[in-house]
Formats: structure tokens, sequence, C-alpha cells
């Protein structure tokens, strides 16, 4: 006799950012039933905190040829370092409006003026083609898709649930070929109970795993929990050695809260049509950037960010500064105050006024360019397993991500995924009697102090030894200290009671692990994997996906 009824569903979302808010929309209306589980509120996610905006070619800017498909195609594969699906970007770029289209037909109101929208070109797009709500895109689009979230009937939504394991046939039924995925484990943080959910087709759209390193911009719960299931189930897990860095999150040792100790600086701050340009003293003129690259600071995210890193460790610097003043970019006080809002007035709170100083700055860990790898229908290895967004794979990013792409992969895949899963998935046949989760003879009171040294070495020893730049000492220091590190939060999991906590360590410290271990693979220097002991790209050896498997 089952202690808990299982909760059963056409299709389980897992992750609330617009990857997994598009797909439970875009399948609600299709009349099915959706169940999505997020770690914390509906509205807490990587797209929450998106500020740029999202990059796509109008339409009618190709009419005019003011821009093209071709452009963009070109400027996301030279980003992406010779590892981009050439094929797939090209399709994606001539797809791009239509994730514009939706989040317009969803109610986003795009910033615009005199009846144009306002298009941004930030660094390494030759053309203004970046969407933006002000400096806040993500939030705008984040609230809008949740709203209409809950108001869809088909949408069950379970808040404050955090996924422990992929639930897979082979694990617990006679083998077959290939593996099937029936649903999830997953704590209910409320009752401190673990739930078995069963579905049709499962969506990781878990975002990325910036809590890996001590200095991110992402927000708590991106901890690589969609990465650490799928491996664990079998899933082939791609590219994790290409982790951008942001080269511009505000430099504060003393935020007023947590959330500030990460705020994000767009890249459209510095970007061609605006300016902006970083600097190694705050009074000074040069950007220093140029000396790295012809760009300098209008460069991609990987050269920036390499620049400032190597300059603040040679020079001994906390931060290096970035400088969007009317007196540099030429742009008004008044400009700079109606495009970037929120930048402005959170500057402001910190007593700099941007229009006339600059910001003290630091690079963080951004964004993941690999994933759990995914065809171009967004399916996994895993029957009846998609991946979609940052979680994912796809071949879009390669081995840098062009800025204000993230955004576009995460709207275009979930309904690419989702029109796949309707045509090709077949609901799971019979009864399947899940196993229901296991408490053993667990302990359920840990000693936080050991979780937090855990923690706390992990993502030191990511910064340290697996950060912006690489080599062979430093790397195998890494995943030899990590592999330890993860056995001993395996076994953590193992002996206690399951909470929020422990499941994110476990979680952490494999993702980690499958970061050196692909940094350590690869012996060239790519995109945003840099390495001093191989500093240039090898594409007679290296020009392929490193792929990790369990």
């Amino acid at each position: 006799m089952r202690l808990e009824e299982i909760i059963k569903t056409d299709f389980l979302i897992i992750g609330s950012g617009i990857a997994g808010l598009r797909a439970a929309i875009e399948l609600s209306r299709k009349g099915k039933d959706v169940t999505i589980i997020t770690k914390s509120k509906l509205e807490d996610s990587n797209t929450y905190y998106a500020q740029g905006g999202i990059s796509a070619v109008d339409p009618e800017k190709e009419a005019l040829k003011e821009d093209a498909f071709g452009y963009f195609a070109k400027d996301t594969i030279k980003a992406g370092d010779g590892l981009c699906d050439e094929e797939l970007v090209n399709e994606i770029s001539k797809k791009s409006f239509d994730a514009i289209k939706f989040l317009l037909d969803s109610g986003v109101d795009f910033s615009a003026k005199d009846g144009k929208y306002i298009l941004h070109q930030e660094g390494g797009h030759s053309k203004p083609r970046v969407f933006c709500v002000g400096d806040y895109t993500g939030k705008a689009i984040e609230e809008k898709l949740a709203e209409i979230a809950r108001k869809e009937n088909k949408i069950k939504i379970l808040e404050n649930y955090t996924a422990i394991n992929l639930i897979t046939h082979n694990q617990f039924f006679d083998f077959i070929p290939k593996d099937r995925c029936l649903g999830i484990y997953a704590l209910d943080r409320e009752s401190s109970r673990v739930k078995t959910i069963q579905a049709n087709a499962t969506f990781l759209a878990t975002g990325g795993a910036g809590r890996v390193f001590q200095y991110t911009s992402n927000p708590d719960n991106a901890t690589g929990d969609g990465i650490a299931m799928a491996y664990r189930a079998g899933a082939g897990i791609a590219n994790m050695e290409f982790y951008q860095f942001h080269p511009t999150v505000i430099y504060d040792p003393n935020p007023e809260n947590k959330h500030e100790k990460r705020f994000l600086l767009t890249e459209a701050l510095r970007g061609a049509s605006m300016g902006g340009i970083l600097t190694l003293e705050k009074n000074s003129p040069y950007d220093f950037a140029l000396d790295y690259n012809a760009d300098g600071s209008h460069a991609t995210r990987d050269i920036v960010a390499r620049a400032i890193d190597a300059e603040m460790k040679k020079r001994g610097l906390k931060h290096v500064w970035l400088n969007v003043s009317s007196k540099v970019t030429g742009k008004s006080a008044e400009y700079i105050k109606e495009n970037f809002p929120k930048i402005y007035e959170h500057c402001l709170r910190k007593g700099i006024n941007i229009t006339e100083e600059p910001i003290p700055v630091v690079p963080a860990a951004h964004y993941m360019c690999g994933g759990i790898l995914v065809n171009k229908f967004g399916q996994t290895d895993i029957e009846g397993l998609y991946a979609i967004g940052e979680a994912a794979c796809t071949g879009l990013m390669g081995a840098n991500r062009l800025a204000s792409n993230s955004l576009l992969e995460g709207a275009l895949y979930a309904k690419i995924a989702v029109e796949h899963a309707l045509s090709e998935q077949r609901p799971i046949e019979g009864v399947i009697n899940i196993p229901e989760w296991n408490y053993g003879n667990v302990r359920k009171d840990i000693d936080s102090a050991t979780l937090n040294q855990f923690w706390d070495s992990t993502r030191a020893i990511m910064t340290n030894l697996c950060g912006i730049v690489r080599n062979e000492e430093r790397l195998k220091a890494a995943v030899h200290m990590l592999q330890g590190l993860e056995k001993a939060a395996d076994m953590t999991y193992r002996n206690y009671y399951p909470t929020h906590e422990i499941i994110e360590l476990r979680n952490i410290t494999l993702v980690a692990r499958l970061i050196a271990e692909s940094a350590l693979e690869r012996k060239e220097s790519r995109g945003t994997h840099y390495r001093t002991d191989f500093p240039h790209r090898d594409d007679k050896t290296f020009s392929k996906y490193t792929i990790l498997k369990r």
C-alpha cells in the first residue's frame, strides 16, 4: 500500500524560466495537463535577472536591408568560435522573430520610440538587434509569462519543490535498449516529504549552474540540477568546459542584501550603440581592452572577461572601472536614465551617478554554454526526456554565447520541443508501479557547518583552479579534490534525510567535477575556455564536442 498518492501528469516541466513557462503555456493551449515544479516561487529564475534583452532579426529590418538573418547567423557562429552547429544557427536566425512575436502576443511591451523598437547593439553583434524592456527585460518577460501560467487551468504549479532524481524505466523494470524517463522524485519542501511525479514526457528547464563558482550573476537556485540529474540517469553531457563569465558585475563588497552582490551591468552599456569603456583607473580615458583586441570593450564577453582577469591579477586590483558617463559616451544624462533606469537607480543608491562617473566592476560566472546534449528537437538520448533553455546543449552557442541569444534559445526551443513531444511522444502504457521513495534507516539532522564547508570548498576550487584562466596543473588538482567532495556529498545524501541543501550540494559537486574534467580533456583554447599551456585553437584535434556520459 502506498503511503502517498502518486502525482500523474501528461507533461512535467522542471524549471520556470522563459523556456519552461513557454513550454507549459504552449502545451496547456493544446489541451494537455502540465505540471511545473520549481525550487522556490514561480518567478524566481535566471530569466528574471536577464537585463540586456533578446536578440532577433526584425523581418522589416531584413526587408529594408538594415539587417539580415545571414548577418545574425555569422555573428553567432563567430562568437561560437568553431563549435556551433551552422545549419542549426541558420535555422534559428530565420525563426528568431517568432520568439519576439510570442512575447508581444503575451503582453510584453518592448521599448519603443516614435513607433519603432529601440534595438541595442551588444558586444559581438554587427547590427542593432537586441529587443529590450529598458534594462529589465528578463523581469518583464518572467512576470508576464508567470501571470499567464497562473491563469491557465491546465497548468498545475508546484512551488518549493526540489527535484532529486529522474525516474527511468531501466532503474526499476526489465532492461530496454533505449531507456525511458517516467518522471521524477521531488522533495516537497513544505511537507518535507518526497513525492513521486509520473509523466509521459519530462522537460528539464532548470537553467544554469553559476553557483558552482564564488562570483556569479545567477540567482541562488542556479546549481546545475538538470545537468546532474540527466547525467546520473545516463544522458550525454556536452561542452561543460565552456562557461561564460560576464565581464561587468558591479563590485560591491558590502551589499545591502544577498541579491545585490551579483547585480549585473548589461552588455548594452559597452555595446557599439552606447559606447561605454573599461578603464584601469577611475579617471582614465583609456580603454585598456584595446590592448587585447581591436574591438576593445566592445569585443565578445570571453575576450573582455579575460582581459579584466589578466589585469586584475597582474596589478593586484580588486576591480576595474566601467565608464558610461556622458563625457565618454557622448550620450546625454537623459538618454542614459531613459535606457538604463534600473541600473541608474541602483548605482545612485550606491552613491554612483553613472551619467558622470564610472562604476567598479568584476567578471562573474554568467552563462553555461554546454549542457545536456540534445538533438534539433530538444530531445535527449533518453526517450521521453527533453532539455530546453540554458540546461541544454543545442549547438547554437558553440564555445561562447553571443550576447542576448540565451532568451532567444529558451523561447524557441520550448516551442520546438513541445511540437516534437506532441507529434512523437507515446503515453506510458499499462500500469507502471514506480516504487515510492525509500527513506531507509537514515539520520535526520545534518551538521550545517559540514555542508557549508563542502559548499565553500567546491566553489573556491572552481574559482581558483577552473575559472577564467586554466592550465593542466590546476585542472588536475581541481578534478582530484572535486572527486573527493563529490563522494563526500553523495555519502551525505545517502546517510541523511533528504533536504534542499543536501540535494543542491550533491548536484554542484557533480557539475563542478564535470566542468573540470571537460576542461582538462580539451587541450586547446577556444571561446570561453582558455588554457595558458595550450593558448591556441586546435581544429585538427579538438573541433568536436567534449561529451561525458556516466
